[in-house]
């Protein structure tokens, strides 16, 4: 599968959750990322740095990566790609050749919302160029409150099931804290543990939130 992260926004959380699901694959899979962010570069040159291939880590690519992506896919299982937060040629290839595209939706300003819309808009201009089978599009919110629910989730839910293109995930992705420390631990989220015992009920919400993510992507 080439499963691409991708929305026309940064800060959306796209890094956090495309090196956590290389991570998960790596466990039992022959799997790649690809990086496409030419500003940051954080998946490939920052987590990547002390990573082995066998645990999952980033590649950053430019240009024509189009055959790059189908040539790294015969020689995986999987392949997860890490879109910058803007239209350029390298996230319309990206798009072009993906099986899975998952676009987050941040919970909070206008800008969010605009963002996951022109992403969802440029996804179905590509698509009349495609060469495979149509794209399955997946919107999952994320920065949800650790804690109950409340407008602005409900306002980003609902603008994915809207959506005639996205399939709204079940599960919502909560606090990016998790997220980050275990990026600035070089790990996915799942093989995260804080040293801190009083964390521990809400790691365990993050990665029971993350998994059933996995299971609704990966499931078929």
């Amino acid at each position: 599968m080439i499963l691409l992260v991708a929305n026309s926004k940064g800060g959306v959380g796209k890094t956090s959750l495309a090196t956590s699901i290389l991570a998960e694959l790596a466990k039992t899979k022959a799997v790649i990322g690809v990086d496409l962010d030419s500003a940051n570069r954080t998946a490939a040159d920052v987590w990547s740095s002390q990573r082995t291939e066998e645990q999952g880590r980033f590649y950053f690519l430019s240009g024509d990566i189009k055959e790059e992506i189908l040539t790294a896919a015969n020689d995986y299982d999987d392949v997860v790609i890490d879109a910058g937060g803007y239209d350029n040629a390298e996230l319309r290839a990206a798009m072009l050749v993906a099986d899975v595209i998952l676009v987050p939706l941040r919970v909070g300003a206008n800008s969010n919302i605009d963002s996951f819309r022109k992403t969802v808009e440029l996804i179905e201009e590509v698509n009349k160029y495609r060469e495979k089978e149509s794209v399955k599009v997946f919107g999952v919110v994320t920065a949800t409150p650790q804690i109950g629910s409340n407008a602005e989730v409900e306002r980003a839910i609902q603008e994915i099931i809207e959506d005639p293109l996205a399939q709204p995930l079940s599960v919502t992705i909560g606090d990016r804290s998790w997220y980050g420390r275990a990026f600035d631990a070089y790990l996915g989220l799942t093989e995260y543990e804080s040293p801190n015992p009083r964390d521990k009920k809400y790691v365990e919400k993050a990665k029971t939130e993350f998994m059933a993510m996995m299971k609704e992507i990966f499931s078929e």
